[in-house]
This record gives structure tokens, C-alpha cells and sequence, in this order.
């Protein structure tokens, strides 16, 4: 019988998401911490002071970073949903492994494009992951309620 690593899939996606605020934070600082206002790190006058000294691509990349950053978290529930339901259901630990090792998989890569891709052309493979990744953690909520539900 395989060992069941979906849980894991839980920190590691929190810590992934982690990243994106990371690289966010310096290219706001670059690189010098003195720079940022953790008083008041949302202010708008902060904000725009980071608008007026920095270059428009650059300010676009940050906020690139903050929303791949927002959009992890918004999908930790359903993500520690699937993996709950799908270990309550005891579905199969190759289907859960399998699933939540996609799952990841497709939100680095949603991640990383999210952040880099500056094109309209190529902004279509961050939606593509995005759904699949999702439709990833659906399908074994759908699988576990048939299970449960019997």
C-alpha cells in the first residue's frame, strides 16, 4: 500500500504562496529593507511612492506578485477541503498523491506565470492552470462525496 503525502500538499501550498509576497517585498524594497513601512505597509502614500520611484514595469511585476500571492491563499480552502474530505473518504493514497502532486505542480507554474508573463498570448497558460488545478481538488471533493454519501 502507498504512503498518503496529501496533507502535506497543505504547508507546502501555504509556503509557495509565501513566495510571490517575498519577491513582492523586494523588488518594493530593492533589496533594502529600511525602504519598506511596516507601520503601515498598505498605505496609499506608500503605495504611490513606490509608484514614483520605480519603472512601470516594475510596479506592474509587484502587483503581479501581490495578486499570485492573494490568489493562493483564496484557494487554500478549497484545497485543504479536497484534501480533508478525500482522507475522511480514505480515498486511494496513488489517487491523492497523484492529485495533489498535480495540484501543485500547476500552481507553481500558475505562480510563475502570474509574476513573469507579460504578454496577452501567454497570460493564457496562468487561466489554463489555474482551472485545472482547481477542477484538480474538485474532482476528488466530487469523488470523496460519492464515497461518502454510499
Amino acid at each position: 500500500m502507498a504512503t498518503n503525502y496529501s496533507v502535506y500538499s497543505i504547508p507546502i501550498f501555504f509556503t509557495m504562496n509565501f513566495i510571490p509576497h517575498a519577491y513582492a517585498a523586494i523588488l518594493f524594497t530593492g533589496g533594502s529593507p529600511k525602504r519598506f513601512d511596516n507601520v503601515n505597509p498598505k498605505s496609499s502614500a506608500t503605495l504611490e511612492s513606490f509608484r514614483k520611484r520605480t519603472t512601470a514595469a516594475t510596479y506592474a511585476r509587484w502587483e503581479r506578485a501581490k495578486a499570485a500571492h492573494h490568489n493562493g491563499y483564496e484557494n487554500l480552502p478549497l484545497l485543504v477541503a479536497a484534501v480533508v474530505l478525500g482522507n475522511m473518504a480514505k480515498l486511494d493514497a496513488g489517487t491523492m498523491n497523484w492529485s495533489f502532486g498535480t495540484f501543485l505542480v500547476l500552481r507553481a507554474i500558475f505562480i510563475l506565470s502570474y509574476i513573469f508573463v507579460e504578454s496577452q498570448t501567454w497570460s493564457a497558460l496562468r487561466s489554463m492552470t489555474f482551472i485545472i488545478s482547481a477542477f484538480q481538488c474538485l474532482w476528488i471533493i466530487l469523488k470523496a462525496g460519492n464515497v461518502l454519501s454510499s
